[in-house]
């Protein structure tokens, strides 16, 4: 039996646009975020365009190094680059047309001498082929941040790396972030709303969640091949979920299903989600699309309306944070919530309010 002496948080972190922009400075511009795959930036000259909370950024191939910039032009403010991917050889701004070169560096101001200008650079790191930003320059790299789960990742996904963006959908939640990340994490609604995840993607009783500083690792095992809710599912049944804070999840489903989540925060009570599928090829198989097609209208879209109905309640003068069930184990199933006090914590550390 669980554990309930945990209570929920303050229904003000869900509702407060103070807070948000609070964690708008302390959160999401000092934390490691997910924005793509270094496929997308295969060759010199390819690029494409990420949203990182209140921040557009621009990750491109300069001659073999990858680097990331914030997308705005330093002459008036124009964003650089509209476009979610492009191949240029340079970047110019649409309003003025004042040209950067592909480390960020004024090459033309349409030939007056305004002197050197750069526009500011975004840390930019890989894991496992997927590539991270960081708009702190202090921050301590991915790896310290998130130590070992590149090789935990590749032990069931062994070419991550070389994996290409095959369909991406997206879905704009009438919710707080902190609201889609906790129903992300915790598996306890699972049985209850999830039927084909719970019968046809993995068995519950191997479900297991477990925290751990800046990520919260999901393992679990897929149900044998004639009871799998896809024809994939036969080729690993090995499942597991790597999520790392705030707002990014890489997850391998049974059959080498390679997909992410990323979260952006888009107002205090909209979240933008981006959910993405990785194979081996732009266009999706048959069989690929079969996966993608049951993935997000089953275990994805069913999670919409509850993420709405659960800030509608939040909002309300009769919510009241109740007790949360919690695994003293400090492994969860799909019958606790440990991650949902983890996530706090991180949140209450990273505001000051502990």
């Amino acid at each position: 039996m669980g554990d309930t002496d945990y209570r929920g948080i303050d229904a003000r972190y869900y509702t407060d646009p103070e807070i948000f922009a609070r964690e708008l400075e302390c959160i999401f511009a000092r934390s490691w975020q997910l924005v793509g795959h270094r496929t997308q930036v295969a060759a010199p000259g390819w690029l494409f365009t990420a949203r990182v909370a209140d921040e557009s950024v621009i990750v491109v191939n300069d001659d073999g190094l990858i680097r990331g910039f914030y997308n705005v032009c330093q002459h008036r403010g124009h964003q650089l680059v509209a476009a979610d991917a492009a191949e240029v050889s340079s970047i110019t701004c649409p309003y003025h047309a004042w040209s950067y070169n592909l480390s960020g560096r004024l090459t033309s101001a349409r030939g007056e001498d305004v002197g050197e200008l750069c526009v500011p650079s975004v840390r930019v790191e890989s894991m496992a082929g997927f590539l991270f930003v960081n708009l702190d320059p202090d921050a301590p790299s991915l790896e310290a941040t998130v130590p070992g789960i590149a090789a935990e990742l590749q032990a069931i996904a062994p070419d991550s790396s070389e994996r290409m963006l095959t369909s991406r959908r997206t879905h704009l939640i009438s919710a707080n972030w902190k609201v889609a990340v906790e129903n992300y994490n915790e598996c306890y609604h699972c049985p209850n709303v999830h039927k084909t995840f719970t019968a046809g993607v993995v068995t519950p009783g191997s479900y297991r969640i477990t925290p751990r500083g800046f990520t919260i690792h999901h393992t679990a095992q897929g149900p044998s091949p004639e009871r799998s809710a896809y024809t994939r599912g036969a080729d690993s049944r090995e499942y597991g979920a790597f999520y790392t804070w705030p707002v990014s999840s890489i997850q391998c489903y049974p059959g080498r299903v390679l997909n992410t989540f990323r979260w952006v925060p888009v107002a205090v009570e909209q979240t933008l989600l981006i959910r993405e599928w990785w194979f081996d090829r732009t266009e999706p198989t048959p069989e690929q699309r079969e996966v993608i097609e049951l993935d997000w209208d089953t275990t994805v879209s069913e999670d919409f309306d509850l993420m709405d109905s659960v800030q509608r309640g939040v909002a309300s003068r009769g919510y009241r944070p109740g007790p949360l069930i919690v695994d003293p184990s400090g492994t969860a199933d799909v019958h606790a919530e440990n991650a949902v006090p983890h996530l706090h914590a991180l949140l209450l550390e990273a505001l000051g309010d502990r």
